[in-house]
């Protein structure tokens, strides 16, 4: 009776977080254009404090996305070269009952450090050879030896804490005024404008993080000269 209850919850939970979502979006389309995204410059500065710190690079995906796949490749390679100072975050959005299961199938598998391992894997399972993953113990096979155990997976899946960081991750999506994905935001207050294209796109995360980088390590210098 008490899982019944709490998959009912979780439901629930979905299905709010996907009203949401769907209000956020016809709020945001109106202002759209407005906060500059409908023109050519490569980032939208929200109205938020400035980071302190390392860098930070979020970016919103879903598996069940092609788009989020190929740029995921990209990802791969220009993350690879970041200077330090930088930490790149991935996100996957819960905005409908598809997306929530993989949403905590992530954080679950990023919990344990297997996201890397797998992250790939799913994409191409999915979108290469048509596998469907209609259930929580589909993934959990599929996941199971490479970087995590099945019941680790299962256990760790059912936590009430995933489900809080899931619900948080998409809140903060909502927040942020993101359309669809992927989406790249840095220090959670620059939008990168993903209209050119994927390798535009990186482009001009790389320029924003290395001049942020370049600010901060400047800033440190005045201060400990102070």
């Amino acid at each position: 009776m008490a899982k019944r209850k709490d998959r009912i919850t979780e439901i629930r939970s979905g299905i709010l977080i996907g009203v949401a979502v769907l209000i956020a979006a016809i709020a945001v389309y109106g202002i759209y254009y407005s906060l500059g995204f409908g023109s050519d410059g490569p980032y939208v500065a929200l109205d938020r404090p400035d980071g302190s710190g390392d860098v930070e690079v979020s970016v919103f995906f879903s598996y069940t996305c092609p788009i989020c796949q190929r740029f995921e490749e990209s990802l791969e390679d220009w993350a690879d070269d970041l200077p330090a100072g930088v930490t790149v975050e991935r996100i996957h959005i819960a905005s409908s009952p598809t997306n929530r299961m993989f949403a905590k199938a992530y954080v679950a598998l990023d919990r344990h450090g297997a996201a890397d391992a797998n992250q790939r894997r799913i994409f191409r399972a999915i979108h290469d050879r048509n596998r469907r993953f209609d259930t929580v113990e589909a993934i959990a096979d599929f996941v199971d030896g490479f970087g995590i155990e099945r019941a680790t997976f299962l256990r760790t899946y059912a936590s009430p804490r995933i489900a809080r960081a899931v619900t948080a991750d998409e809140q903060e999506f909502i927040s942020l005024g993101l359309l669809g994905v992927p989406a790249v935001v840095v220090d959670d207050k620059y939008v990168i404008n993903m209209s050119g294209g994927r390798k535009q796109a990186l482009a001009a995360t790389d320029d924003l993080v290395r001049e942020l980088v370049a600010q901060r390590a400047s800033s440190a210098t005045t201060d400990s000269g102070a």
